[in-house]
């Protein structure tokens, strides 16, 4: 059964429980007037300061000695006090003697009889504990959450599910406003298939004139759990019925924002964010102007029910006006990072993350969403910087060196990338093995590739396909262009791209592979007419497109275009040594060379 949560009970002392109020309790008047004279008057009549030293004992009037039953209070608040001290100590074993100490004084302590109960059930005496919680309920008869426990502990210890019912349904009588008993007997009728049973003693559940909110939020949540689904989609009447109960929540609530915050909390569950968004300002509201401050935790999930709706502008003012009031707010800046991301907004994304890793620097991720958003910013120096910094503090986490080795090769550092690289590989093969996938070994045949050793590159290419084979498309290309570029298996390239082209023909770096193809084979309109379109839908222009465009119109015996798209390619590569050459030797006169 799920609806019952007891096992974490807290323990309380119901004898105004601290340890001051037990040594207040036994430094009674009699044990004081023992021990100690009063201050004898000075000569005004005033009293003065008693002697440090200790007088003769006078014993106290019989009147003020402890009772029986205070010297029993006495002993268990005693040994309630120590297992406590136990518990804080780590000292299970000791604690629950002692608690079960405390109930032999006590055993109408119901909160500790459950607590202790629930700890020997799950310690597999389950027998003992049944005994206990009939104790309690003998010296508290009226108790509720003693027979929810019996019932719990006769379906999962006892495999009784009849004497589970009848306990569950013993506490529905005593309190039929109590939705426990209601969604417990509801669990145990549907574990047995009695659902005939189980829907009558929900429908009567619903149907309770009960103006107590927490008990139409106890059903809701019930019923949440029960119907709604991960996409947020759930079956119409199961929702209406949903709905239902959350309004009769707030009809109760009295303006209680706490009240209208948990129903809120329902439609964004639901991903109801019109309802959603309405409330959650209400309560903002409510407690602003009740004088309190502005809850975070309710702004924040306003922001995230806005930005669930699309409302992102006002999703980030909300977190904006949030960190002013809560600066050393983690989720305000993971939350505004998430969002600038998603607007490719890099720059705002870096400064909210970098805050985020200087409130937390103990989350590896932290380190990563900030590295992540460097080489989105081409500064891929940093994030090299960066993630050497987060391994050397997290060592046994692979992502973190499989990162770095990315950053190593976005920073044109490819013969550290590669070495980076295995030690990933050998890294992850042990703790993360989901790790090795054909992203990685993509990512990683770039890097050989770039350093120069095209046949190792095409070995970790072919894995990265047979890997995934149909999410390929991108190492199909890059397998086959690098073929081309490099004038090697031209008939197995143009396979290869081809390939990447069935899965997307419109993809302007595919068309430029195939267009490439063309030329190195010689066949130049062909590659003119691939490498036009690639132009003509790449975004933003790239460099590589307009040299091969140059080159093929060159071929082509068109200099004057060969020219002009080598200089578009020299405007966004000015470092591009190849361009610049071919552009020189087009202006001396001489024919440019058109290696690559």
């Amino acid at each position: 059964m799920n609806s019952l949560r007891v096992e974490a009970l807290p323990a309380k002392c119901k004898w105004q429980g601290t340890l001051v109020s037990f040594l207040l309790f036994v430094a009674s008047p009699a044990l004081f007037s023992a021990t100690h004279k009063p201050a004898a008057p000075d000569v005004k009549g005033r009293a003065v300061q008693s002697d440090t030293l200790p007088s003769e004992i006078n014993l106290s009037a019989p009147e003020l000695n402890l009772t029986k039953e205070g010297e029993h209070k006495a002993e268990a608040l005693a040994s309630f006090v120590t297992a406590l001290i136990d518990e804080g100590n780590s000292e299970p074993d000791a604690a629950l003697e002692k608690f079960r100490k405390t109930l032999n004084f006590d055993p109408g302590y119901t909160d500790l009889a459950v607590k202790v109960a629930m700890e020997l059930a799950r310690r597999g005496d389950p027998s003992t504990a049944v005994n206990l919680l009939k104790d309690a309920i003998k010296a508290a008869p009226s108790e509720v959450i003693c027979y929810l426990c019996l019932a719990q502990i006769y379906d999962r210890n006892f495999k009784k599910p009849d004497l589970a019912i009848k306990y569950a349904s013993q506490a529905l009588d005593l309190n039929p406003k109590n939705p426990a008993p209601f969604l417990t007997l509801y669990e145990l009728y549907t574990a047995t298939n009695r659902e005939k049973n189980a829907q009558a003693i929900l429908d009567r559940a619903l149907k309770l004139e009960n103006t107590m909110p927490e008990y139409w939020l106890q059903l809701g949540g019930f019923l949440t759990r029960l119907n709604a689904k991960d996409n947020g989609k759930t079956e119409p009447e199961d929702l209406k019925k949903m709905k239902s109960v959350f309004q009769k929540a707030l009809a109760c609530a009295d303006d209680d924002p706490d009240i209208m915050t948990r129903v809120a909390d329902f439609y964004a569950v639901i991903k109801d964010q019109k309802a959603a968004i309405p409330l959650y300002r209400k309560a903002l509201e409510l407690k602003k102007n009740r004088g309190e401050l502005p809850e975070a935790a309710i702004e924040i999930k306003l922001a995230s029910s806005l930005r669930a709706d699309g409302q992102t502008d006002e999703a980030i003012a909300q977190l904006k006006q949030c960190g002013r009031d809560n600066p050393l707010n983690l989720d305000i800046y993971e939350m505004l990072g998430e969002i600038y991301e998603g607007k490719s907004d890099y720059n705002n994304a870096l400064a909210s993350y970098q805050q985020a890793l200087l409130i937390d620097s103990i989350q590896p991720v932290n380190y990563l969403r900030v590295a992540d958003m460097f080489l989105k910013t081409m500064q891929a120096g940093k994030a090299v910087d960066l993630l050497a910094e987060a391994r050397a503090k997290f060592p046994d986490m692979p992502q973190i060196t499989f990162s770095l080795a990315v950053a190593q090769s976005q920073a044109k550092r490819f013969k550290e990338a590669v070495f980076t690289f295995e030690e990933a590989l050998h890294e992850a093969e042990n703790v993360a093995p989901d790790m090795l996938n054909s992203a990685f070994y993509f990512a990683y045949g770039a890097a050989v590739e770039q350093s120069g050793d095209v046949k190792k590159a095409a070995d970790l290419m072919r894995k990265s396909i047979d890997l995934d084979p149909g999410n390929s498309a991108e190492a199909c290309n890059y397998l086959g262009y690098m073929w081309v570029d490099h004038g090697e298996n031209l008939d197995q390239a143009a396979s290869f791209i081809k390939r990447a082209l069935e899965k997307d023909p419109e993809n302007p770096a595919f068309l430029d592979s195939l267009g490439w193809y063309y030329f190195k084979t010689g066949d130049y309109a062909k590659a003119l007419d691939q490498l036009k379109k690639a132009a003509a839908t790449i975004q933003p222009e790239d460099a590589v497109v307009d040299e091969h465009l140059g080159d093929t119109y060159l071929k082509l015996n068109d200099p004057e275009q060969a020219l002009s798209f080598w200089k578009k390619a020299a405007v966004i590569d000015p470092d591009n040594k190849s361009v610049a050459a071919k552009i020189g030797n087009a202006k001396g006169g001489s024919n440019p060379p058109q290696n690559h």
